[in-house]
């Protein structure tokens, strides 16, 4: 169990230190007490210190990065006892990437299967695949009163993989075949 933050979408002033902070809270951390907030990465961040955590408290925010991947492929569940923005769960806003290098590419959630209250928000990821493939509505609960608050913007710079070919369902999370929507 570790603590969340929350800090919205306010910079860091020292991104070198708020890296290494990031790192201190969550490596090693299943369960996050409050909300995962993860903003203003740089590109090459290693964000394997997120491999373990496997629920969220409150919500999950991931903007302003320039990182292409985040490692949350073991998170199952985010509970929603706090709401960006009064309203989303999840969040993930403006993650393009720096000039020349792509930004934000996969979400890689392939083991989330419940959003307990809020919705969800992505917008501004010119780099980020297979999101509108996602079956948002089967992981909301069905008690989940935000269960109509699904944003999905798809405007992408590049060429996606074909999840159909992917996936017999059509559902991905990323590009391999262990990221299909189960």
């Amino acid at each position: 169990v570790c603590t969340g933050t929350d800090m919205k979408l306010l910079r860091p002033s020292s991104p070198e230190s708020h890296y290494e902070t990031l790192r201190h809270l969550y490596q090693g951390c299943q369960v996050v007490q409050g909300n995962l907030e993860l903003t203003h990465l740089p590109a090459n961040a290693d964000t394997s210190f997120l491999k373990d955590i496997k629920e969220v408290q409150g919500y999950v925010l991931i903007a302003e990065n320039e990182v292409s991947g985040l490692e949350l492929q073991s998170l199952r569940i985010i509970r929603g006892t706090q709401l960006f923005q009064d309203r989303y769960a999840l969040a993930v806003v403006g993650n393009p990437g720096r000039a020349g290098a792509p930004g934000l590419r996969q979400l890689g959630m392939r083991h989330l299967t419940e959003i307990l209250k809020g919705g969800v928000r992505i917008e501004r990821n010119p780099d980020l695949c297979f999101q509108e493939t996602i079956l948002w509505r089967d992981i909301f609960h069905w008690h989940n009163e935000f269960r109509d608050e699904i944003q999905v913007e798809f405007t992408r710079n590049r060429s996606c993989p074909d999840c159909q070919a992917l996936c017999a369902e059509g559902h991905c999370w990323g590009e391999g075949k262990q990221d299909c929507q189960t």
